[in-house]
């Protein structure tokens, strides 16, 4: 499903997204009711203006009656009162309907993002995400606060203004209306055109978002690597397709809108001579023609504005195809619908069954593994890259689930543990901790969000990072930027590792969360874990010999399969699999 995203092709069922969308906006029917009433008296109220003015020049000015113009002219300030407040009022309600309607859309969408299971964010570029969020969310709400006031008060005035015509003089009205179907040829020729060419804009938009996400995300290996120039190349050669499309969809513009003004030329110059003809022939009086006139200028006006709102409308709904086809994804790690709990004191007991995995199901990481992991248990993954280390230690934390066998919790299959009760037992610390754009409070105690001021020093004190907490220049209210980068790295996983520990999990999981440590930051961070660690199931990706000395036992894993199981010491005398990675070790 999500493969459509970006494509080029016209979006389909376009009747079935703009029900699902009023469906989904029905509770904003009564203020929705109040804009288009509003519309309405603001349209009639424009379209009686000309109508006026033929009366104020027929019956006052050429008769030369005052009381006539007095009247006129007090009617006419009336109709603009009304006008102004009608406006005004329908200019905030579809204004607030549409924004309340994206903040709502928004906060659907990202909530939904939130809950995708590890597969969906492989498989999806961060940009094309980033672009669902900014550019479709603003293409919807361009069209919802433009586009809807448009497309009322443009088909209000063209009917109005359609009535007026014929009402005032139905022979020149005719002659108008012969040009309405070359108005239309233009007009659905360039809504196909331009459609087809924005559709090409909107698709390369999210290149462009992922492309600079990409680059940004890398600056530091760009620069590294002295590569600014080859990526200024590969981001300008993106860019320039982006320019290209959109001066293709440009073309489109520039070619209609002066076809559509020669139109109304034509129109003006036909009322004007014929009209002027039958005025002098006293079959048309004078205010008519000039209500006339106005009226046909009016005529022309709505239609462009319908024209090219046709483009607003084909990016919204092209937003709205993409946005519902990501709301419409269901996640691959969904809770049970009937769970089973977990007991208040969780004793920490993993058990694999049998359990097949890979990223590809035609592709096995993990095969017919079977493994048991006492409570309490301290084990030490290792292995080569690629052997499988990280991938046993997702699916404890059930980022994924196996395609074959099972894991359980306590005896409790892991797919029948709510996600509640799974979050509070089961931390991970990854090897790069991640800091959020807010206070050092927040993200100390963004796995409890209840945490109180003494909770989370109790947990700096026990990671030993109080006295560098307190020498901050505002303590815990210190903010972080984005990615915790005013922080060293060993830094930010001290404080990542602190977050986990508050939780205070039966099951804590380290996936070589202390490799990125500097020595002296390690040593630091070993005692506290010594601790932290005792009486908890601990499971530990090592890539240090000290990390796997210090476990109860080790795991040795090639090819998704466990080697080797049993005591540092005994395996390190076995002169096996785990014996050559203390020597490749004890090299490097």
């Amino acid at each position: 499903m999500y493969s459509r995203y970006g494509s080029d092709d016209p979006v389909p069922h376009r009747m079935n997204l703009i029900r699902r969308a009023a469906k989904s906006a029905r509770y904003m029917a009564l203020p929705a009711l109040g804009a288009a009433t509003a519309a309405i008296v603001s349209s009639m109220s424009r379209v009686a203006g000309p109508l006026v003015i033929r009366e104020g020049v027929d019956k006052g000015i050429i008769p030369q009656n005052t009381s006539v113009i007095t009247n006129v002219a007090l009617i006419f300030g009336g109709i603009l009162v009304a006008q102004y407040v009608s406006t005004r009022i329908t200019l905030y309600m579809v204004a607030w309907l549409g924004e309340k309607f994206m903040m709502d859309l928004r906060n659907q969408v990202y909530s939904h993002v939130l809950r995708m299971d590890m597969a969906f964010f492989g498989r999806t570029k961060t940009g094309v995400l980033v672009s669902r969020l900014t550019a479709d969310i603003e293409s919807l709400q361009v069209f919802a606060t433009e586009g809807v006031i448009s497309v009322v008060g443009s088909t209000l005035m063209v009917t109005g203004v359609s009535i007026a015509l014929f009402v005032i003089d139905p022979f020149l009205a005719t002659i108008v209306m012969l040009l309405m179907p070359i108005l239309v040829a233009i007009s659905v020729h360039f809504g196909r055109r331009s459609g087809q060419a924005y559709r090409q804009v909107r698709s390369q938009v999210g290149r462009v978002l992922g492309a600079l996400q990409e680059n940004i995300s890398g600056v530091r290996e760009v620069q590294a690597n002295a590569q600014e120039l080859r990526q200024e190349e590969r981001f300008g050669a993106i860019d320039q397709t982006y320019y290209q499309k959109g001066m293709a969809a440009a073309k489109t513009v520039v070619t209609y809108f002066p076809q559509v003004d020669m139109l109304r030329v034509i129109g003006l110059v036909l009322v004007l001579f014929i009209g002027g003809n039958r005025v002098l022939d006293g079959e048309m009086s004078l205010g008519s023609m000039i209500a006339f006139l106005l009226y046909l200028n009016w005529f022309f006006e709505p239609i462009v504005q319908l024209a090219n709102i046709y483009n607003l409308l084909q990016g919204a709904l092209a937003a709205l195809y993409k946005l519902y086809g990501l709301m419409d994804e269901e996640p691959a790690i969904q809770e049970a619908l009937e769970t089973t709990p977990l007991a208040p004191e969780v004793d920490g007991r993993i058990r694999f069954h049998r359990l097949t995995f890979g990223y590809s199901p035609d592709e096995p990481i993990i095969t017919d593994l079977d493994l048991s992991i006492p409570s309490g248990q301290r084990v030490a993954v290792v292995g080569a890259t690629g052997s499988g280390k990280s991938t046993l230690v997702r699916l404890i934390a059930r980022f994924y689930d196996p395609q074959a066998g099972k894991i359980s919790l306590d005896g409790i299959d892991l797919r029948r543990v709510s996600f509640a009760d799974l979050r509070r037992t089961v931390a991970l610390v990854p090897q790069e901790g991640f800091l959020f754009e807010d206070s050092l409070r927040f993200n100390l105690s963004f796995g409890r969000g209840d945490m109180t001021d003494d909770e989370v020093w109790e947990a700096c004190r026990a990671m030993g990072i109080a006295e560098w907490v307190e020498s901050l220049p505002e303590g815990l209210d210190t903010p972080m930027r984005e990615r915790g980068n005013r922080l060293s790295s060993g830094e930010r996983q001290l404080v990542a590792l602190a977050r986990a520990l508050a939780v205070d999990p039966a099951i804590v999981i380290l996936d070589e969360a202390t490799s990125n440590l500097d020595p002296g930051t390690e040593s630091q961070i070993e005692d506290a874990l010594e601790s932290l660690l005792a009486g908890r199931t601990s499971i530990v990706v090592a890539h240090r010999l000290r990390t796997a000395r210090r476990a109860d036992r080790v795991l040795v894993m090639e090819g998704g399969r466990v080697v080797e199981d049993g005591t540092y010491d005994d395996l390190a005398g076995r002169g096996g699999h785990f014996a050559e990675l203390i020597n490749t070790w004890e090299s490097s």
